[in-house]
């Protein structure tokens, strides 16, 4: 067994026992990609999965706007208030340091294995989850707990 499927496995039991489905169903079709030998597949994945991601990530934060669900009052009320500005700032700060991180992703593959290891166990045992925009909320959170409000 090579190393990619193994340590794909264990990351998929990771994920199974930490019942992160989302994570376990993209480990899933790895596998199943590789053991299948659909290498160009795969490669297509590595090269644009990152893009595609974000894409679709972009798509369903957007949607409310396209459902309207959002009103221009609702924009304008999120930056009068503390909370909305510390979330505003809290969304600049997370972009920001995901451009950083998706160039060192190309560059530094022990940035990669740290990051793809601390998110599996992240989501697995502390009930993370692996998606950007939920840090920037979440750092929102802290502050506001810190601050108490």
């Amino acid at each position: 067994m090579d190393f990619g499927v193994a340590l794909l496995s264990i990351m998929l039991f990771f994920s199974i026992v930490g019942k992160n489905n989302n994570v376990a169903a993209a480990i899933s079709m790895l596998l199943l990609i590789k053991l299948m030998n659909l290498e160009i597949i795969n490669q297509y994945i590595s090269k644009n999965g990152i893009n595609l991601g974000i894409i679709v990530l972009t798509m369903g934060a957007l949607s409310p706007l396209a459902l309207n669900k959002v009103s221009l009052s609702d924009f304008i009320n999120a930056s009068k208030s503390i909370e909305g500005l510390i979330t505003i700032i809290a969304g600049i700060i997370v972009a920001v340091l995901a451009s950083i991180g998706l160039d060192t992703m190309k560059v530094d593959t022990n940035g990669v294995v740290g990051v793809l290891l601390g998110t599996v166990i992240g989501v697995s045992f502390f009930k993370g989850a692996p998606i950007g925009p939920m840090i920037a909320l979440g750092i929102t959170t802290i502050i506001l707990k810190i601050f108490r409000l």
